[in-house]
C-alpha cells in the first residue's frame, strides 16, 4: 500500500508542476514536459515552440522557474532543460491548441481559425485530427463546434497510444472558450493494418512445364471448303472508339465576379481576399453571421451578397458550359 501511495503522490506532483509551467510560460508555446530522476537531482525537460521566452534575458526567467519548482513542490535539485519543438510543432496537440486560443483572442472568427488549424495539421502529415471549440461562439447560449478530418479514435487502447490531446482556454469579452485538439500522429499504426510479404522467386516451387499438344490434322473436302464461311480479315474488323470517362472536376468561380452585384465594388473583393476567400462557392457556404464577422463587411453588404450569390454562380456555370 505504501508503494501505491508513493506512485499517486508522484503523479499528482507531476500534474501540479505541469499546470504551473503552462501558466508561467504562457505565450511560449508549451508542448509538454517529462521528469526524470538522476543521481545528481531531478531533470525537467520542457518542450516549447519559442525557447527564448522561457530562458529570458541572461537566463533570469529559467533560474526563477527552477527556484519556484524547488520551493513550491519540494523537488530535489531541479535542473530544467529546454527543447525546441521546431518543425514538429504542427503535430503537437498542446502547441496547436494554444496557438488556436491565441488566434481566437486576436479576433479570428472561430470557423476560420478551426479550419486553418485542421488544414495546417493535415499538411504536416498527420493521419487525422479533430478541433473542438466550445463556449459562447455566436450568441448568449453555449454551443460546441467540431472540425474533423482524417482518422480519429475516441476510446480504447488505440486512442490512448496513438492520439495526442491538447487543451487551452481563450478569454474573450462574451466569455471563456475551451479549445481541444486531438491529433493522430503520422507514425501511428492501426491494429487492422496488415502487411502481406510476397514470396521471393527463389522460394517459389518449380513446376515442370506441360508438354505441348500436337493438334490433329484436319482434312477438308472440296465441298466443305466451298461452303465454309470466309474468315474476316484484319482490315474488316471494325474498331470501336475509346470510351471517354466523364470526370467530375471541382469548379471554382472567381471571387471577382461579385462586382456584377449592384453596390459591390473592388474594395469588397479585397476585403474578402484578405479573409482567405477565393471563390464564390466558399462565399456561398458561409451564412450571414460569418459574413458579418469579416472585417469591413456591413449588414447591408452581407445581405446583398447572400441575395445575389446563387444567381452569380449559376451564370458562371452557364458561361463555362
Amino acid at each position: 500500500m505504501a508503494n501505491e501511495r508513493k506512485f499517486i503522490r508522484e503523479n499528482a506532483k507531476r500534474s501540479l508542476i505541469k499546470r504551473f509551467l503552462v501558466k508561467e510560460i504562457e505565450g511560449a508555446g508549451f508542448g509538454g514536459m517529462s521528469i526524470q530522476r538522476t543521481p545528481i537531482g531531478t531533470r525537467v525537460n520542457i518542450l516549447v515552440e519559442r525557447p527564448g521566452m522561457v530562458i529570458g534575458k541572461s537566463g533570469a526567467k529559467i533560474r526563477e522557474l527552477t527556484e519556484s519548482i524547488r520551493v513550491k513542490f519540494n523537488v530535489d535539485n531541479p535542473q530544467i532543460e529546454i527543447q525546441e519543438a521546431g518543425s514538429s510543432a504542427s503535430l503537437n496537440a498542446q502547441i496547436m491548441a494554444e496557438k488556436l486560443a491565441e488566434a481566437l483572442e486576436r479576433g479570428w472568427h472561430f470557423r476560420r481559425a478551426g479550419h486553418s488549424t485542421v488544414r495546417r495539421i493535415m499538411q504536416s502529415g498527420a493521419k487525422g485530427c479533430q478541433v473542438i471549440i466550445s463556449g459562447k461562439l455566436t450568441g448568449e447560449r453555449h454551443r460546441t463546434e467540431k472540425f474533423t478530418e482524417g482518422h480519429v479514435k475516441y476510446c480504447g487502447e488505440t486512442a490512448k497510444q496513438m492520439m495526442d490531446i491538447g487543451f487551452a482556454v481563450a478569454k474573450l469579452k462574451p466569455g471563456v472558450l475551451g479549445v481541444k485538439v486531438r491529433i493522430m500522429r503520422p507514425d501511428a499504426r492501426m491494429p487492422d493494418d496488415i502487411k502481406i510479404i510476397q514470396p521471393t522467386a527463389a522460394a517459389a516451387p518449380v513446376t515442370p512445364a506441360p508438354a505441348p499438344e500436337v493438334p490433329a490434322p484436319v482434312v477438308e473436302t472440296p465441298a466443305a471448303a466451298e461452303t465454309a464461311p470466309a474468315e474476316p480479315q484484319p482490315a474488316d474488323v471494325e474498331e470501336k472508339p475509346p470510351i471517354e470517362l466523364d470526370m467530375d472536376v471541382e469548379k471554382k468561380t472567381p471571387i471577382t465576379l461579385i462586382t456584377k452585384i449592384p453596390g459591390i465594388g473592388p474594395s469588397i473583393v479585397k476585403k474578402l481576399e484578405a479573409a482567405k476567400i477565393s471563390s464564390l462557392e466558399e462565399l456561398m457556404s458561409m451564412d450571414l453571421d460569418d459574413l458579418l464577422a469579416i472585417e469591413g463587411i456591413g449588414q447591408k453588404t452581407a445581405e446583398n451578397l447572400v441575395k445575389h450569390l446563387k444567381r452569380l454562380i449559376e451564370e458562371g456555370d452557364v458561361n463555362g458550359a
